[in-house]
């Protein structure tokens, strides 16, 4: 046989161990974490160890965090560094970036920061100053809903398909956590309830205006007619206010 034919021949055997090891190493740390979300009686502390699996586990994976989905609000329950958390927060305040984009399209995106200014101007900057260089994001859907994100961060290089395929695995997990957590569920409705309420406010504010033009009256008034309405009416304030809105746009 050639000299270069034995070469090629002897050169693959190592290239399909080290695979070997790789995913020998990836189900026992699958086994593990299937061990340690079985007694952990917090969704935080079951986050917690998901994002802590995907820094063992995700090729060039340097730091990790987990965002849950809160009436459409995203907020981080895991960060396995202080920089995950520093960039999860940077999207946040700026309303862009491949967590906010993964939520929105339901689908994995993996970024090299290199080059990325005029798609995520300063997200990007701000992730260079970190020393971060590549972003992945993977959505966690349960039925029709995205309700969190697995967002890895390297320091080290970009990420590839193998990486975002392990990503994924990981991400199965943290559907499985969410869904299971009355945690969730609790918070979920807070957020709700909270939302609704600032709407109601919002609607009697909204009603207290446009009777302080209509009448002439001062705010004071507005209120005291609205109190009135009601009583009278035997509704809410929030009701009248919302059919004052409704007659108002009729007009």
């Amino acid at each position: 046989m050639p000299a270069d034919g034995y070469r090629i021949a002897t050169a693959e055997p190592p290239v399909r161990r080290c695979s070997a090891v790789i995913s020998e190493d990836l189900l026992s740390t699958l086994s593990e974490l299937a061990n340690v979300l079985q007694t952990q009686r917090t969704l935080g502390g079951a986050l917690a160890n998901i994002a802590e699996a995907a820094t063992t586990s995700v090729p060039r994976c340097d730091a990790a965090s987990v965002a849950l989905s809160l009436s459409g609000r995203p907020v981080t329950a895991s960060a396995t560094a202080r920089v995950a958390l520093e960039l999860d927060v940077v999207q946040y305040d700026l309303h862009h970036g491949p967590c906010l984009t993964t939520f929105r399209r339901a689908e994995a995106l993996r970024l090299d920061l290199v080059g990325l200014e005029a798609q995520m101007p300063h997200f990007a900057v701000a992730a260079r100053r970190r020393g971060v260089v590549a972003v992945m994001s993977v959505p966690a859907i349960w039925g029709q809903e995205t309700i969190a994100t697995l967002n890895i961060y390297s320091r080290t290089g970009t990420f590839d398909e193998s990486a975002e395929a392990v990503a994924a695995v990981l991400a199965t997990q943290v559907t499985i956590a969410v869904s299971r957590s009355p945690e969730f569920a609790a918070a979920r409705d807070v957020v709700e309830q909270a939302q609704r309420d600032a709407d109601d406010l919002s609607d009697v504010s909204v009603a207290t205006g446009m009777l302080m033009a209509n009448q002439s009256c001062t705010a004071e008034q507005a209120s005291g007619l609205l109190r009135q309405a009601a009583e009278h009416d035997e509704r809410t304030i929030v009701e009248v206010a919302q059919r004052i809105i409704r007659q108002h746009r009729a007009t």
